[in-house]
């Protein structure tokens, strides 16, 4: 049951009953009166959804003709109707347009009019090409439906299918769709009730795609025919490790299938040529005993989850022999890319000599390697920062050829100072071969494998080339990542953004070192392909960032990145927006974001806290931001906010909190560990119910997320350390800043219930309950509403309350 208190506004807020259920873990008993509100099917607690909303709706009505400035002011400043670059696959050239009106994006193609010639069409808004066709509308595809989301959007190699999926609840469960593209009609194939990524095989033939268990852990693989009932699909394999993540992906070289088992501490791969899985005959018709049995396929396992070796995996030939292209931690937090041949896979890790292409650093933090046929694509971090590392492959070769004096076929010269290219330093080749003792220490201080380790060779060339290359950009703070590494493509595809840089697409030109217009390492100018447009007169010029850094509790040096408007009066202390996330890894990198500017413009600084949980400054930094260590995220933020204060041109009275999701988290834990630094806090999806989620395996991905929080069902100490900092238990009597929770009623990463109940219990300790809100959308997941119209709209709402706690709303 729900009541109403009055307020000094004269409007009620909800006040939720109180219906204490005890739960005892360790010792502990826990009395949660709010834990009734659960039931999502309850009419009662739908009533009392709908009560918060329409307080928050009723206390912010004023704040009305500002958020229609601010969606109106976002709109004003996106061109709706826009296109992505045309990318090359195949015989076609792909592009999605958006169009004015339309929430979704319409996909598209045109034939490839000369196979020689990799500039990409130029596609003008609402201009219709020579040969276009439409594969998916999906404006047209959402007109039913009051939630609409794509999972997967995959065409066949030879362009002749597509299969595509779909959720219509939030709930991120897809149905998946397949139609025929040289007749234009759709398929009678339907599969229900998948999870993200389903893809067809290059044939055409096979679609392959994972389904969730009841905790909505991706858990089994399946075979689907084309044009059989999907009831006859066969199972592939099955994951029956509940902390473990099932996925399915092709090689880059599309010969392999291969499927991850992983969580964030360590993965298992096990693949199989392509060419086999086709050569078990699907059955028409399986048996009902058989068709919960997986295949028996010759799969190869890579590194056994025995080893617990967190990496990806790539099939790659070399000097005519098969390899395996390792991105990895062994002994090597920071990641490293190493070799193994084909033949050694399944063996343990201690009886393996890995050769390695990108040895460890204590500077750079590797995040994955894709080959092609000419590169190596390497996303990698360097001082913070995302970055993109084309290594030829001609000198991996030589890695087990033996070095040679001629690598780039043109001499070194030039090597390490290409025009719009600069070598990179981070690297200077393969650590040499273990001593007896078991362990190397290379000239980065970082400890290879206690097995043997062989170097890029004699050559220094051979070194260099080994070391990369990279696009050369002109801001400190900036983000670059790969967009597209098709296998066979002479170009790698990437993206390039910052805080006041608008998203740009490069083509950078890639093939044998020394060809035309290539340089030592095979890699030519980049080719701008595209920025993005912000209408509305914007100029970069007119907004400055900068890096500041603050000191944890610890000592620790926590990176903050500030952006601003340049003509703000320093002297004339500004109010600051501070954001940060700090959990699984994930670092909050440079990015633009066309909403933001609407507060940027009245006068607010966006402030980024790169606290420690996230991966800014390699795997360190988020190992000591998870499990036993995750107060430091909390504290760090706090840090900063301290720091941030004490800054002439800040106003320590107008600080903002916002984090969302494992952000929300932070919002929820800093506000109670000092409310008193803060103005206001927007906690959108917020998991402010940590210890309960966790102790309960049996809601979607809390067995997985036992690795990053620990498992407080096993472990007294884990149980007591969750309890100290879980937000919901920790509220207390105390002069809260006012609270905006945003949550979805479908959400299954953050359930709806863990905001709902911390804002009753933060209303019931609070000095101005009033001025705690709850938002639900009703039809929506844990991105929110779906469209990007619907999208403006909520952020809209979001930053007008934002502007009101921080002095701004005008």
């Amino acid at each position: 049951m729900t009541s109403e208190h009055p307020t000094p506004t004269g409007t009620p807020y909800p006040v939720a009953e109180r219906r204490p259920v005890e739960r005892t873990f360790h010792g502990h008993t826990f009395s949660d009166p709010y834990e009734w509100l659960r039931e999502k099917d309850s009419p009662e607690v739908r009533s009392h959804l709908d009560a918060e909303n329409a307080y928050s709706e009723a206390v912010t009505a004023d704040l009305a003709p500002l958020r229609e400035r601010i969606y109106g002011e976002i709109k004003d400043r996106t061109q709706e109707t826009d296109l992505s670059v045309p990318g090359r696959h195949g015989d076609w050239w792909y592009f999605a347009r958006t169009v004015e009106g339309g929430a979704h994006q319409v996909f598209c193609r045109v034939p490839v009019a000369d196979p020689a010639d990799w500039t990409p069409p130029a596609v003008e808004p609402g201009v219709e090409l020579t040969g276009e066709e439409v594969l998916l509308d999906a404006n047209a595809a959402s007109q039913d439906h009051e939630f609409y989301a794509l999972g997967a959007f995959s065409v066949a190699d030879d362009g002749s299918r597509l299969a595509w999926s779909e959720d219509v609840a939030g709930d991120e469960r897809f149905t998946v769709h397949l139609k025929d593209l040289t007749t234009g009609e759709l398929l009678p194939d339907r599969v229900e009730q998948t999870s993200y990524g389903a893809f067809l095989t290059p044939d055409a033939t096979q679609l392959i795609y994972t389904v969730v268990d009841e905790s909505w852990r991706p858990h089994r693989v399946y075979r689907h025919v084309v044009g059989q009932e999907a009831a006859s699909d066969e199972l592939l394999f099955q994951e029956d490790d509940p902390g473990l993540w099932l996925g399915a992906e092709l090689s880059a070289d599309k010969q392999w299938l291969m499927l991850s088992s992983s969580c964030s501490e360590y993965s298992e791969y096990r693949i199989v040529r392509l060419s086999e899985l086709a050569a078990h005959a699907p059955s028409a018709s399986p048996e009902a005993d058989d068709a919960a049995l997986p295949l028996d396929l010759p799969w190869r396992t890579v590194l056994s989850r025995e080893d617990r070796v967190l990496h990806e995996v790539e099939p790659l030939e070399l000097a005519g022999e098969d390899y395996l292209l390792l991105s990895h931690d062994a002994y090597a937090p920071n990641g490293r890319i190493s070799l193994l041949p084909l033949d050694d896979a399944g063996r343990p890790l201690a009886q393996l000599s890995l050769v390695d292409v990108l040895p460890a650093s204590d500077a750079t933090r590797v995040e994955s390697c894709v080959p092609t046929a000419t590169h190596l694509v390497v996303a990698l971090r360097e001082d913070t920062t995302p970055r993109v590392r084309l290594i030829p492959r001609a000198a991996v070769e030589h890695l087990v050829t033996g070095p040679s004096q001629n690598v780039a076929g043109n001499g070194a010269e030039g090597a390490s100072s290409a025009p719009g290219h600069e070598a990179s330093t981070g690297a200077t080749g393969a650590a040499a071969s273990s001593p007896e003792n078991g362990t190397h220490t290379g000239t980065n201080g970082a400890a290879s494998s206690p097995q043997g380790i062989r170097g890029a060779g004699d050559g220094a060339q051979e070194a260099v080339l080994l070391a990369g290359t990279e696009a050369a950009f002109d801001e400190e703070l900036y983000s670059a990542a790969v967009l597209s590494a098709e296998y066979e493509n002479p170009v790698v595809r990437v993206s390039y953004t910052s805080f006041v840089k608008p998203p740009r697409v490069y083509d950078i030109p890639t093939g044998v070192p020394g060809s035309e217009g290539l340089d030592a390492f095979g890699v030519g100018e980049p080719v701008l392909r595209r920025e993005a447009t912000v209408l509305g007169g914007y100029r970069s010029e007119d907004y400055t960032v900068e890096r500041d850094w603050a000191v944890a509790e610890d000592g620790t040096r926590i990176p903050v990145s500030l952006v601003r408007r340049a003509d703000l009066d320093p002297s004339v202390p500004a109010p600051v927006l501070q954001y940060a996330y700090g959990s699984y890894e994930i670092s909050t990198d440079p990015g633009f974001s066309v909403s933001r500017l609407s507060l940027l413009d009245r006068g607010v600084v966006w402030a980024v806290a790169h606290v420690r949980g996230g991966g800014e400054l390699g795997r360190a930094w988020y190992e000591n931001g998870k499990k036993g260590s995750k107060t430091n995220t909390f504290t760090d933020y706090v840090a900063v906010t301290r720091h941030l204060a004490a800054r002439p041109d800040v106003d320590a009275g107008r600080i903002a909190v916002m984090g969302g999701s494992a952000g929300g988290l932070l919002v929820g834990a800093v506000l109670n560990l000092a409310p008193e630094l803060y103005c206001g806090a927007l906690a959108a999806v917020p998991f402010v119910d940590a210890l309960t989620s966790m102790l309960m395996p049996e809601l979607p991905l809390t067995a997985l997320e036992w690795e990053e929080w620990g498992n407080p069902v096993e472990s007294a100490e884990v149980y007591e350390y969750m309890r100290s900092y879980s937000p919901y238990e920790n509220v207390r009597d105390t002069d809260y800043p006012p609270v905006l929770a945003v949550t979805s009623l479908n959400d299954t990463r953050v359930l709806y219930v863990e905001p709902a109940k911390w804002v009753a219990e933060l209303r019931t300790h609070a000095e101005h309950p009033e001025t705690v809100l709850l938002r639900c959308e009703m039809a929506g997941g844990h991105g929110g509403a779906s469209g990007r119209y619907s999208q403006w709209k909520d952020t809209a709402w979001e930053y007008a309350w934002l502007a009101r706690q921080l002095g701004v709303a005008v």
